[in-house]
């Protein structure tokens, strides 16, 4: 191996002797060094560089002996073989951890597990709770919710590190070649739940993050050096780190020219197009990488339309970028007249900004600011060119020029790759200056996609394509090594990806079949959520923990866990809302008889579905919930409008666990209930009018039904929580005939007769003065006393009485919850 390679290699293995001698019980165990290092202490190794004795004894057998000198010596670079190559380590190692913090006792790290990112993020400089994250293997089967103290205290950690170091090591000694990005994703497997370091730091950053951004700061310094002078200086702008941003993003998903037209195939097209700016953002990200000749640890973030890099500060690097911005946009103007925008912004950095890198971060997002008053203004001819011919056949869907008003190939391009990815196992990427048959390609970035539901054809597209080099991911699970094939040219990994898509026998449903599917009224439910103050958490959360606290190690693992949650344990809570096309024995469903369509129009299926009950166990059937787009902090799902609301709740409640419950970190929502004909697009749009007045009345809230409402009651305020129990009692007792429809109905009556609700509430004051106001109005209660005649059981009246008070502010959402359920 060059001496590139092996840097790379020596930076990414530099500290697995920390989990190598922690499952040696710290030299204690049966995983004893070579004795070649036995006589070694702090005056060859360095200060605090133990664990360096077990990381070397690991590489030793696997690679170059440079690789093993390089990590023995990473705290003492002038006894290693390369001195030079040797700083360039302990440097990268430094500039990555920042974010130490220290404690003024001595942990033991056989007891110390890795504290949870989101248990150390305050906007109010208040102390949080510790919360742990299990010490366990990812894998996207099983819950990682962090543990509280309680939970946590008297674990010996010992027997988890051991388990996760044999099973390791077992992977590790599976791969036939050793492709760097192959084992990368092994260790994210095994080590994205161990902390970095524990003796005297509070650790919050896994040992993944830490040897990933030290990778990636190692390979900036590395190819800095061949173009310029290399010192060991903190204040020297070795690095460049780059924003990418995609605008005109919901436009272009949403944009839907003659509705009625373009009803065929929606589902899978809006689906299609959210993946394909997906895929795109990850193509640009990759392909710039790529020409610097770095690797996907230099990229920082990538999703939602944005990625950052961190890359060296040469005349290189800002050409490239500055070319696939030009060619990226080029191509936007001529295929997607210009309703994309690629925005690519950058700045240097020295090691110390390293250690701030929510200040570089806020540099560079002004800088995109500033560049979208000035879009496409180096393609101004492209952009006006005059047309020498003009097309008056356009695409009944997007509006662009087609043949004979046919759906253009564009959007039977989204529609397909929106029925390929629906419950796929497998997506390859390949990187080639030719597009491979049946496949998703970018060619102005020569990489290209597939998706596949088996194994069964991944063999012999490598056969065909032996010189294309090809990244094979398993989806949502790490069991990822699983293909016996091995080349040089393939490398394995698995990708978290929110790809529940309700289907029958593997054909996606159109969204009228998810309507049909509801209880009650045939409505769909189309929900848009993301994660309030999300700049404010990455620029302000750490501050509290002082000098080095918005490290690029730390920023890199929030982003990391946020994208976990929304991309990974979405599929996980979407299943717990499910149908069935088999009615189970013993347990009771309701009945409903759908036609099933194809892209034709053509009737050629009729099926049975069943939506279950409650008792139906978890997990069975098919999922109700279309995840049309989830990742990095924000989502937009469809399904049938009871279980969006069902599900909004869940993901939320689910998602304050993952954060540790920590006040700093709230999500809001907006659901629009519609029709199953009404235009899908237009729905998403007021979905998010609907999240932006979630927003603007203090986030931390969900709208739907008209109503603002918080999440959680605060005192006499009810939130959402404790109404939609109150909606499904009253439903309940509804339904049974214990109170009439007529008696719930007039509920609504009552309150709007006497309850005027200020209009247009634009922001957080005005709509605690609407709380409080609607806590202080009091006249309706001699009426709603009056109605309460009409019920005759004793019980139930009385238990309507003192609930119907509590509720009668809010009563709009629990009575149109009862009128769709039971139309």
């Amino acid at each position: 191996m060059d001496d590139y390679t092996n840097l790379k290699f020596a930076s990414l293995f530099h500290d697995i002797g920390k989990f190598y001698q922690r499952a040696d019980n710290l030299g204690r165990g049966n995983h004893a060094y070579d004795s070649k290092y036995e006589n070694l202490d702090a005056k060859d190794y360095g200060l605090s560089g133990a664990h360096s004795k077990w990381s070397a004894d690991f590489v030793r057998d696997n690679f170059d002996d440079l690789v093993e000198s390089i990590v023995l010596y990473h705290h003492n670079p002038s006894k290693s073989m390369n001195p030079e190559l040797c700083k360039m380590l302990q440097k990268a190692d430094h500039h990555s951890s920042k974010e130490r913090i220290e404690s003024d006792e001595k942990n033991d790290v056989l007891i110390t597990p890795l504290t949870s990112i989101f248990s150390r993020i305050s906007l109010d400089d208040k102390p949080t709770d510790d919360y742990y994250v299990p010490l366990v293997e990812l894998d996207f089967n099983k819950a990682l919710h962090p543990q509280d103290k309680k939970v946590m205290e008297g674990w010996n950690l010992v027997p988890q590190y051991e388990k996760l170091w044999n099973n390791f090591e077992s992977e590790f000694k599976k791969l036939e070649t050793k492709d760097f990005e192959t084992i990368l994703a092994i260790l994210k497997k095994y080590t994205t739940t161990i902390p970095s370091a524990t003796y005297y730091s509070e650790s919050d950053i896994s040992l993944y993050d830490h040897l990933k951004t030290t990778v990636a700061i190692a390979n900036c310094r590395y190819l800095f050096s061949k173009d310029e002078k290399l010192t060991q200086k903190d204040d020297d702008e070795v690095y460049r780190v780059i924003n990418g941003d995609i605008s005109g993003i919901q436009n272009f998903i949403y944009k839907v020219q003659t509705p009625e037209d373009a009803q065929s195939g929606m589902s899978k097209r809006l689906r299609g197009r959210s993946l394909y700016l997906t895929l795109l953002t990850e193509s640009i990200a990759s392909k710039i990488i790529l020409d610097l000749n770095l690797d996907s640890s230099n990229i920082l973030f990538c999703g939602g339309g944005r990625f950052t890099i961190i890359a060296p500060n040469t005349k290189k690097t800002k050409e490239i970028i500055d070319n696939i911005n030009l060619e990226v946009n080029k191509e936007f103007i001529r295929k997607f007249n210009a309703e994309l925008f690629l925005n690519i912004v950058s700045t240097p950095a020295c090691g110390n900004d390293l250690g701030e890198f929510d200040k570089i971060l806020s540099k560079l997002t002004q800088l995109l600011n500033e560049n979208k008053k000035h879009k496409f203004i180096n393609q101004i001819d492209e952009l006006f060119k005059i047309e020498t011919e003009i097309n008056y056949d356009l695409c009944p869907v997007c509006g662009n020029p087609t043949s004979n008003n046919e759906i253009c190939n564009d959007c039977k391009e989204h529609e397909q790759l929106g029925g390929k990815v629906a419950n796929a196992k497998y997506l390859i990427k390949y990187i080639c200056d030719e597009k491979i048959p049946n496949s998703l390609y970018y060619p102005k970035l020569n990489i290209g996609y597939m998706f596949k539901k088996s194994k069964n054809h991944i063999e012999t597209i490598i056969k065909e394509n032996k010189d294309v080099k090809f990244t094979i991911y398993k989806l949502n699970d790490t069991d990822f090594l699983d293909l016996d094939i091995a080349s040089d040219n393939i490398s394995f990994d698995f990708k978290v990806i929110g790809n529940s898509v309700p289907n029958i026998d593997g054909t996606p449903l159109y969204f009228n079949h998810l309507a049909e599917i509801a209880k009650g009224a045939n409505k769909l439910g189309v929900l848009k959520m993301d994660v309030d103050n999300l700049g404010l958490i990455f620029s302000k959360g750490f501050k509290h923990l002082g000098d080095g606290a918005t490290s690029i190690s730390r920023i890199s693992s929030l982003s990391f866990y946020l994208d976990l949650y929304f991309s990974g344990r979405i599929n996980q809570i979407a299943s717990r809302f499910n149908f069935t096309t088999e009615l189970p024995k013993d347990i009771e469903c309701e009945m409903k008889e759908i036609d099933f369509i194809d892209k034709n129009d053509e009737i050629y299926k009729q099926e049975i579905v069943y939506k279950p009950k409650e008792s139906l166990p978890k997990g069975e059937g098919e999922s109700t919930i279309h995840i049309n787009y989830s990742g990095g902090d924000d989502l937009l799902v469809v399904g049938p409008y009871d279980d969006v609301i069902k599900f909004a709740l869940e993901f939320r409640n689910k998602f304050k666990k993952w954060t540790t419950n920590n006040d700093s970190i709230n999500i809001s929502a907006g659901i629009a209930i519609v029709g199953p004909k009404f235009p899908i697009g237009k729905a998403a749009i007021m979905a998010d009018e609907e999240l932006e007045k979630s927003k603007s009345c203090g986030r931390d809230k969900i709208t739907v039904f008209g109503e603002t409402l918080r999440w959680e009651s605060n005192g006499l305020e009810k939130g959402f929580n404790e109404i939609f129990e109150f909606s499904k009692s009253l439903e309940q007792k509804t339904e049974t005939k214990e109170i009439s429809k007529g008696f719930t109905y007039s509920l609504l009556n009552i309150w709007e007769n006497n309850y005027k609700k200020t209009a247009n509430i634009t922001n957080e004051k005005e709509w605690n003065n609407d709380n409080q106001k609607r806590l202080t109005t009091k006249s309706y209660i001699p009426l709603f006393k009056y109605k309460l005649r009409l019920i005759k059981n004793r019980e139930i009246r009385e238990d309507v009485d003192k609930n119907g008070i509590k509720f009668m502010p809010w009563i709009k959402t629990p009575v149109s919850w009862v009128s769709l359920r039971l139309r």
